[in-house]
């Protein structure tokens, strides 16, 4: 396994918190540019460069869980203690690795994650409703990281290109994933988090987002009315709050001495 790259967005000061942050699938590193503008110029923020970034060809899945990937990731940042934010698989990919133990990790943060609870039994319209809304993520983030409309007719080509190499292993690695969130064991995550859902997240449902708080010892459910299923990107500045108050809770954030 080689350890993803992590890029310096902001150094921060000697004594200043230190976030980092573990984007999505299809996604960038660049994902997490906006949200670390808006934390305070004391903030550290490092960003890990994962392989499930956009155009990727999914080999790495055979190398190790998202959980692990992440454990490399963070190996090159010594022992300064960090809040680890992460975004929709990447958020799943932080719960996993703090399922796995991590013990420099202070809170966390969630954006837009997903739970299936062990009890909710997984059925072929799981499957096909987990599907859908995969494809429709895909679709959004593509727009996003355009920034500029592309003509209906090109962008339905370019999705499908998309969809037909992120192919059935792609997919798999997001829904798998989601079948196995309900058995981490998240009992000895002692550290404040915080799970940031949106009502204009059509994937998102709020009783699961719920039972996952439920099964974080001290986690909280940060709702935003307009928030979608990219709010670390469209609403940054809130998040950035959030990720302080967050800060502010928890302890040992800073270097000790």
């Amino acid at each position: 396994m080689t350890s993803p790259q992590a890029h310096l967005l902001s150094p921060g000061t000697d004594t200043g918190p230190c976030a980092v942050f573990v984007h999505g699938i299809e996604d960038t590193w660049r994902t997490w540019t906006r949200l670390s503008r808006c934390l305070g110029p004391q903030w550290r923020t490092v960003a890990l460069d994962l392989p499930w970034r956009a155009g990727n060809d999914y080999r790495w899945r055979w190398s190790g869980g998202p959980g692990d990937w992440v454990g490399a990731g963070l190996e090159a940042l010594g022992d300064r203690p960090f809040l680890l934010v992460g975004h929709s698989f990447g958020a799943n990919a932080v719960l996993a690795r703090l399922a796995a133990g991590e013990p420099r990790a202070t809170a966390a943060v969630l954006a837009a994650p997903f739970f299936r609870p062990a009890e909710h039994r997984v059925t072929w319209e799981t499957f096909d409703l987990s599907r859908e809304t995969f494809q429709r993520q895909i679709s959004d983030g593509m727009r996003l990281r355009l920034r500029r409309t592309a003509p209906p007719d090109v962008f339905e080509v370019m999705i499908a290109r998309t969809c037909e190499r992120i192919g059935p292993v792609g997919f798999l690695a997001v829904f798998e994933q989601y079948v196995a969130s309900g058995h981490l064991p998240l009992s000895h995550v002692d550290i404040p988090a915080a799970i940031l859902i949106g009502e204009a997240d059509p994937g998102m449902f709020r009783p699961h987002m719920e039972a996952l708080a439920r099964r974080l010892p001290r986690a909280t459910v940060a709702a935003g009315d307009d928030f979608d299923h990219f709010c670390h990107v469209n609403h940054a500045p809130e998040v950035a709050r959030l990720i302080e108050e967050l800060a502010a809770a928890g302890a040992g954030l800073r270097p000790t001495d």
